[in-house]
């Protein structure tokens, strides 16, 4: 207590300060991954209504600028989330995954077979 009767607070650390600002900021990059990811999966509900039926040119350009985006977003998570200090490995996965599935979902979209090599495919599959 000080002489007038009230009771003084002891200083916060800089180190509690400091850490605290560390739990925000890791709060909402928490939350932007999740955002990122929300839109990655969105993504396959674009495709359904707008390639799985018959892709047009332009939807394929569409849906080659959204993965285009899409990466380069997740590959700037990745770049903060691979510091050698970074204190979250469960969410350091998360993102790699996730830009995983966006490779294969490009890898899925980008592939034009021939038609031999699709009747040789379905040849092999249903003799």
């Amino acid at each position: 207590m000080n002489t007038t009767g009230s009771v003084i607070e002891p200083p916060v650390s800089a180190l509690s300060l400091v850490e605290n600002l560390q739990q925000r900021l890791l709060r909402q990059f928490r939350l932007q991954v999740a955002d990122w990811q929300d839109i990655c999966r969105e993504l396959a509900t674009w495709e359904d209504v707008y390639l799985v039926d018959a892709p047009s040119d332009e939807k394929l350009s569409q849906h080659r600028t959204n993965l285009n985006e899409l990466e380069r977003l997740g590959h700037w998570l990745a770049a903060t989330s691979n510091q050698p200090t970074f204190p979250d490995s469960e969410i350091k996965e998360q993102i790699r995954l996730t830009l995983q599935d966006l490779q294969d979902t490009r890898a899925m979209w980008r592939q034009r077979l021939s038609n031999d090599h699709k009747d040789d495919i379905l040849a092999a599959i249903f003799p």
